[in-house]
C-alpha cells in the first residue's frame, strides 16, 4: 500500500524543481516559436541553403512546404456535430480495405529456472464493405530456452530482448502477408487501401541497442518499406504521443539555436492546428543523440532519406499525431487519399484509428492471462519430465495470492 500524507510531502519538499522545469519549459518554447515564425517566412530553396551544410539536419523540406502557409494545410470540410462527421467518415472508407497488427508478449519468469517466453500477434483487417467484410485473428508463438539467448560481448545470455524482436519481427511479417493479400486482389485494389503500423517506421530506439541486434530491427523495417513500395500498399507509421524532435532540430540547426531540450515538435506545432489540419509533409533527416554514433536512419540503405513526416491534429485538445510516411506515396499523388483514410479512421475511433485500437485489443495478454501461461507451463513440464525449479519466493507469492 502507499500513504497519501507522505507522498505529499515529498511531493511539497520538491515544488521547486517542478516549478523551475515549468519555467525553463516555456522560456525555450518561447524561442522556437519565434524560429518557427521565421521558419514559416522562408521558402523551401531558402530553408535548404540554411541546413545545407549538416549532415543530418533533422528534417529536409518537400515542394509542400511553399504550398503552407504558416506551416499548416488546412482540412476543409467542416461538421455541425460527431453524426455529420460519422457520415463523412463512412463515405471516405466505404470500399477501402485499411488493416493493422499488434503484439503482445511474455517475457520469461526470472523465478523460472527453464526460461520459456511467448509472443501473440493480432491483426484487423477491414474491407468497409456495405455488407461488413473484415477478418480478425492471432498468432501466438512459444519460444524456447535456445530462442531466447543473445550475445553480448562474446557471451551469450537469455535476454527480454529476444522476446522484444521476436514480437517485431512478427508483426512485420504479418504486415507483408497482408500487403501481399490486398495487393493480390483486385477488388480491394479499386480503392485505395492503407497498412497502420502502431509505432514510428524511424525506429531510433535501435540506436540504443547493441549488434547484431541493431541491424536486425534495420532488416524488419526495410523489409517493409519495401513491401509496401513493391506492392503498391501504403503504409503509414502511427504515432499518437511523438517526443520525436526532428523540426525543432531543424530550426536549432537553421538559426543556430542551442538544442531543445523540453519541447518537442507535436508541442510546437499544435497551435497552429485545428481538427484535420496538418503540417506539410517533411522528409525525416534524424541523426543519433549520441554524437559518436551514427543515426539508424543512415543505415536504412534506399529508405535513407525516403521516409517522410507529417503532424496532423487528431484530437481538438490533444497534440497532433506524428504519421510516418514513406515517399513514394507522396510521389504517387496518393498522399491526400491516405491522410484521409486516417481521419475517417481516427473518427470511427473517437480520436485514435480504429483499426489499429481493435488490432490492439485482439493482441492484449493481460496479468491474468501471464499467470495462466505459466502455470500451464508448470504442468507441462511436470508431464514431460522438463526439470524446472521455482523460487521459493515466486512459490510464496503464488500461495499468498
Amino acid at each position: 500500500m502507499i500513504l497519501r500524507h507522505k507522498i505529499l510531502d515529498k511531493l511539497r519538499a520538491k515544488r521547486e524543481q517542478f516549478t523551475s522545469f515549468g519555467d525553463d519549459f516555456q522560456n525555450e518554447a518561447e524561442i522556437y516559436r519565434a524560429a518557427l515564425h521565421r521558419l514559416a517566412g522562408l521558402s523551401a530553396a531558402g530553408l535548404k541553403d540554411l541546413i545545407a551544410a549538416e549532415a543530418t539536419p533533422g528534417a529536409l523540406p518537400t515542394n509542400e512546404f511553399d504550398a503552407a502557409s504558416n506551416l499548416r494545410l488546412s482540412f476543409l470540410p467542416s461538421w455541425t456535430n460527431h453524426q455529420e462527421a460519422r457520415a463523412w467518415a463512412h463515405d471516405a472508407l466505404l470500399d477501402h480495405t485499411t488493416f493493422a497488427a499488434d503484439g503482445s508478449q511474455i517475457q520469461p519468469h526470472k523465478d523460472f529456472s527453464v526460461p520459456v517466453a511467448a509472443v501473440q500477434v493480432a491483426w484487423f483487417v477491414n474491407h468497409h464493405a456495405t455488407a461488413g467484410s473484415y477478418v480478425k485473428d492471432i498468432d501466438f508463438e512459444i519460444l524456447a530456452p535456445q530462442e531466447l539467448e543473445v550475445e553480448y560481448n562474446g557471451e551469450k545470455t537469455f535476454s527480454e530482448q529476444a522476446v522484444n524482436l521476436r514480437r517485431f519481427e512478427m508483426e512485420i511479417e504479418r504486415l507483408c502477408k497482408l500487403m501481399k493479400d490486398v495487393a493480390a486482389n483486385r477488388e480491394y485494389r479499386q480503392k485505395t487501401p492503407l497498412a497502420f503500423f502502431d509505432s514510428s517506421l524511424v525506429i531510433s530506439f535501435a540506436d540504443r541497442l547493441q549488434e547484431p541486434q541493431r541491424s536486425q530491427y534495420v532488416h524488419q523495417v526495410v523489409s517493409l518499406l519495401r513491401c509496401s513500395e513493391e506492392t503498391g500498399v501504403p503504409l503509414i507509421g502511427y504515432v499518437d504521443t511523438s517526443a520525436a524532435r526532428d523540426l525543432t532540430n531543424m530550426l536549432a540547426h537553421a538559426f543556430r539555436l542551442r538544442e531543445a531540450a523540453k519541447i518537442h515538435d507535436a508541442q510546437l506545432v499544435n497551435d497552429l492546428l485545428a481538427w484535420g489540419d496538418r503540417t506539410p509533409l517533411f522528409i525525416c533527416a534524424r541523426g543519433s543523440a549520441d554524437k559518436k554514433q551514427q543515426g539508424v536512419l543512415e543505415s536504412f540503405e534506399e529508405y535513407r532519406r525516403r521516409v517522410g513526416f507529417v503532424y496532423l491534429k487528431t484530437h481538438s485538445t490533444a497534440q497532433p499525431a506524428r504519421l510516418d510516411i514513406p515517399l513514394w506515396i507522396y510521389e504517387r499523388g496518393l498522399l491526400e487519399d491516405v491522410l484521409d483514410l486516417v481521419r475517417a479512421e481516427v473518427i470511427v475511433g473517437n480520436g485514435y484509428p480504429y483499426v489499429i485500437e481493435t488490432a490492439d485489443a485482439a493482441a492484449v495478454i493481460t496479468a491474468k492471462d501471464r499467470e495462466a501461461f505459466y502455470a500451464i507451463f508448470q504442468k507441462f513440464a511436470e508431464e514431460h519430465g522438463v526439470e524446472l525449479r521455482v523460487s521459493q519466493k515466486a512459490a510464496s507469492k503464488a500461495r499468498r495470492r
